[in-house]
């Protein structure tokens, strides 16, 4: 009876986590950044997935060239995985770039947020 009543507990948890764990899908336009201005301006799908549950708000952007750019932010910063180092590694910088709005850069990648929720 404690193994079933045990097993019932962890689908009841694992169901929960999948619950809370919602993804969105969005187009944006996005660049790369060369000192002050943006460079090879690009279509891009940003999916979004709030409240992962080892990730924290988690999401990847993959460019219409194919790049793709997977970022996280589980309440110590924000981090890019690395594909070469396969290791979420720190991103330097996060900033909106100047004179542009809704331009949110990570390091010398950016993209358009302005149709992007933030919370």
């Amino acid at each position: 009876m404690k193994q079933l009543f045990g097993l019932a507990i962890n689908l009841i948890l694992l169901a929960n986590l999948t619950a809370v764990s919602e993804e969105n899908i969005h187009q944006t336009t996005c660049y790369h950044r060369q000192g002050n201005q943006l460079v090879n301006s690009q279509s891009c799908t940003v999916t979004m997935e709030y409240d992962h549950p080892e990730n924290g708000l988690n999401w990847k952007i993959v460019t219409r060239s194919g790049e793709v750019h997977h970022y996280r932010n589980s309440g110590t910063g924000i981090e890019l995985w690395s594909h070469l180092n396969r290791a979420w590694v720190k991103v330097q910088q996060t900033d909106w770039f100047p004179e542009k709005e809704g331009i949110l850069c990570w390091d010398d990648f950016c993209a358009d947020w302005r149709e992007l929720p933030l919370d």
